[in-house]
């Protein structure tokens, strides 16, 4: 496994330059000129638009491994935004007109590489419900060879979604570099990925295909649902659901509320094939009721080099008001027969989940013989971990904080 990585200094040194100057290094020097909209019949998209005279901007970098985002985790094959694409296109925040472009794309440009970047503004959204209006429907190609990269044109966080968003039956399409205060759903979707953005929570519903959420921060919110839901229904397939380098906050009900409100809630209620899950160095902090909600319909999880902290310290990072249910949330409940866990800490009970492989991680209690488990390995005990304070925490992190500001000075391209 890779060595942790430290940026912690780096970033302290890096974070007001960039803040004032590193997104701006990556525009375009000269001004764009426009772009004609594909038209109705959606002759196949221009090799080159606008954008195809800008020069790159970084390097793709080397995946080091670190709780949480630290500005490398990102997928091996999709085409890297600070690099000039073969087919490099330009768009405003309209729906309609993404729709178009991604419907003009021959299955040669994909293989070769697309990007499609977005100009300053925002994506209106019509709920992020599995009924919800989708913004887009039917998009991209499960045959293509590749991914779409869909981002913005500046940067992280000058694109947002003003509400919730909801995509159906799309495939092959990445979304890196978004910002929003709602959530966004996924339904009968292959082969997407979503990362290095900031939203309220996500949902994949009905069924899902080769998801992937990479350097994706959600939650620290105030809402009784579940930070993130992965729902199968029906006899439809639920698999390959993959995270790395993301990080899952709390989502907190009212003192009054009978909610059952869960960081993420893999839950089974469909009959179709559901799993794996799988989550490398990722940070979970427990919400209301627990961290990990792993149903017994759920196959198989496995997490690697991860932080599931639950108990008292989410507390500690996002403190509870007045009107807050006041709970100690379990890091795990459910009834997954499959769960495995290598390099991880865990903080908080961990119910009865079926434990089959844990190695090289340590629970902040002893447990009883029944929550050992049962294949390979065993539990090592810290207990000192259930009192870590913010401080603690965050200092095994890349990051001081989870902000607009800090991922705007480490997600750049």
């Amino acid at each position: 496994m890779a060595r942790d990585v430290d940026r912690r200094t780096l970033l302290r040194g890096s974070l007001t330059v960039a803040a004032a100057g590193v997104l701006a290094s990556c525009r375009p020097e000269a001004d764009p000129t426009p772009v004609t909209t594909p038209s109705p019949e959606r002759t196949p998209a221009p090799a080159h638009t606008e954008e195809a005279s800008r020069s790159a901007t970084s390097e793709r970098p080397t995946l080091a491994s670190s709780y949480g985002p630290n500005g490398t985790h990102y997928p091996d094959a999709l085409t890297w935004p600070g690099e000039v694409a073969p087919t490099e296109l330009t768009a405003d925040c309209d729906w309609a007109e993404i729709a178009d472009i991604l419907a003009s794309l021959t299955a040669e440009q994909v293989a070769a590489g697309v990007v499609i970047r977005l100009r300053p503004g925002s994506l209106p959204g019509e709920g992020a419900k599995s009924s919800s209006t989708p913004v887009l429907g039917a998009a991209g190609d499960a045959a293509w060879e590749r991914n779409v990269l869909i981002c913005p044109l500046d940067g992280f966080g000058s694109v947002t979604f003003t509400d919730g968003i909801r995509l159906d039956h799309c495939a092959r399409l990445s979304f890196f570099g978004f910002s929003s205060e709602a959530s966004f759903v996924l339904t009968e979707c292959q082969s997407m990925q979503v990362g290095w953005s900031r939203f309220s929570g996500m949902n994949v519903t009905r069924s899902g295909v080769d998801i992937e959420f990479h350097e994706l921060v959600l939650g620290f919110r105030r809402d009784p649902e579940d930070t993130a839901g992965v729902r199968p229904t029906e006899t439809f397939e639920m698999s390959s659901i993959v995270r790395r380098g993301c990080v899952f906050g709390p989502s907190v009900k009212a003192n009054d509320s009978d909610a059952h409100c869960d960081t993420i809630q893999m839950e089974g209620t469909g009959t179709g094939p559901f799993g794996p899950f799988v989550s490398v160095d990722c940070v979970d902090f427990g919400s209301s009721n627990a961290a990990e909600l792993l149903s017994g319909g759920l196959q198989r999880a496995e997490y690697t080099h991860c932080l599931i902290l639950a108990g008292l310290l989410p507390w500690t990072v996002y403190p509870l008001e007045a009107g807050d249910y006041q709970g100690e949330p379990n890091a795990f409940s459910g009834g997954c027969p499959d769960v495995r866990l290598v390099d991880c800490t865990v903080v908080g009970a961990v119910g009865r989940m079926g434990f089959t492989e844990v190695r090289g991680s340590t629970l902040s209690y002893y447990p009883q013989d029944s929550q050992q488990p049962r294949v390979t390995g065993a539990w090592e005990v810290d207990e000192s971990t259930a009192r870590w304070t913010r401080e603690d925490i965050m200092a095994r992190q890349a990051l001081p904080d989870y902000s607009d500001e800090t991922l705007r000075g480490l997600w750049v391209w």
